[in-house]
């Protein structure tokens, strides 16, 4: 099996630009949440809906956001295509 540690998390330019409207401290804390979901790359979230391609996005609660990714395993990536924040 892969390192985990190997995954380069990928941002959506839904999720870059969230990101990128939000204070410089929350930024920060968010970014490394997301480096954080990419070391483990096989985690399951919460639930799980399909998107229109078929492919199942799992979403996660962490705090006050829910983030929804998939991981891409043929070139380690993890997909991260949506944040909301609740």
């Amino acid at each position: 099996m892969a390192d985990p540690s190997d995954y380069e998390p990928v941002l959506s330019a839904k999720v870059s630009s969230i990101l990128l409207g939000l204070p410089k401290t929350k930024q920060q804390r968010l970014f490394d949440l997301l480096f954080q979901l990419a070391g483990q790359p096989s985690q399951l979230g919460d639930y799980a809906e399909q998107d229109a391609s078929g492919r199942y996005i799992q979403f996660i609660l962490i705090g006050d956001y829910v983030i929804g990714f998939w991981p891409d395993h043929a070139v380690k990536e993890f997909r991260i295509v949506d944040i909301d924040i609740v």
